[in-house]
């Protein structure tokens, strides 16, 4: 099913779209203050820790008060107010006896790859007493004035939706669970792809164009939509959920949908408005928890037939 010659041409796509810098652009000096983190800093700036790290010629994560950062493309300025907001949605954790990346995940509403993302975590080990950054959780009213995904629009109602679900079929069959492994870390290598509505490329995709050009990799074809994606494959609950199945979400506009790809361990792959780029998120977090809609099987293992 795989053509191997897709595969390694997207994977190359994608390393090259995110190694190169974008050029254009003022550079700008940051003087380091108190409490800050090239996370928190790079936040205020609209630009990566890695592009930060790479114009400072960085090795580690470490900074210094009064520490002076060159800062290549900023994308809006940290001054007055900006600033202070930027540094207000952060707060930092110091880890107690028993805690866990997926405990203090849980809690703060964000996904384990985020937390170690905002630390530059490279294994899941934690020590007591190791201070983590994180994102203050936003009230529900705030979440509410935020919308996932590309903002389609469901024509059908939700029981014509399925009764059309109730007698579709995958579209295909794994070879075995090799295979699909190997989905889930394709889906993966589309990470940090900038979100774009309409997008359809690595320069920037929305979530159903995520969707869509992975399984092409794989030999399905799937419709360009949320709306139409929703209405193709099997339809399996929360609790059935496997590797390489698609979940959709319910937006804030009436009748609207927002898709994502299934990795296991309560985690998906999506294209986020919220966070302008492809990344990972738990089911459980309460913003998804509250949304989900059901997942769709599009392929499937033999031995399930």
């Amino acid at each position: 099913m795989l053509r191997r010659l897709g595969f390694s041409g997207v994977m190359a796509v994608v390393l090259v779209v995110l190694a190169c810098p974008h050029n254009g652009a003022a550079e700008e000096r940051h003087t380091v203050k108190s409490g800050e983190s090239l996370y928190t800093i790079s936040r205020s700036y609209g630009i990566s820790v890695e592009a930060l790290k790479e114009a400072n010629g960085l090795e580690g994560n470490h900074l210094k008060p009064k520490q002076v950062l060159l800062i290549p493309n900023p994308k809006k300025r940290p001054a007055g107010k900006s600033a202070q907001k930027a540094l207000s949605e952060t707060e930092s954790y110091i880890v107690k006896q028993g805690d866990s990346l997926y405990t203090i995940s849980k809690r703060a509403g964000l996904s384990v790859e985020e937390v170690k993302r905002m630390n530059q975590l490279q294994t899941n080990a934690l020590k007591t007493g190791q201070r983590l950054i994180l994102v203050k959780q936003k009230d529900n009213r705030e979440e509410e004035l935020e919308e996932l995904g590309d903002a389609e629009e469901v024509k059908e109602s939700q029981q014509a939706q399925e009764e059309t679900q109730t007698i579709a079929e995958p579209l295909g069959k794994w070879r075995d669970p090799e295979e699909r492994n190997l989905f889930v870390r394709v889906a993966k290598t589309f990470l940090g792809v900038p979100y774009r509505l309409g997008g359809a490329s690595v320069k920037g995709l929305d979530c159903s164009a995520l969707v869509k050009r992975v399984f092409e990799i794989f030999n399905v074809q799937l419709p360009r939509t949320a709306r139409e994606q929703l209405r193709i494959g099997k339809k399996v609950g929360r609790e059935e959920l496997e590797e390489g199945d698609i979940v959709f979400f319910k937006t804030r506009r009436a009748n609207g949908s927002h898709v994502g790809i299934y990795i296991g361990n309560n985690e998906f792959v999506h294209a986020s408005y919220r966070g302008q780029e492809v990344r990972v998120d738990n089911l459980e977090t309460p913003y998804f928890n509250q949304r989900f809609i059901n997942g769709m099987r599009i392929i499937e293992l033999e031995r399930e037939s």
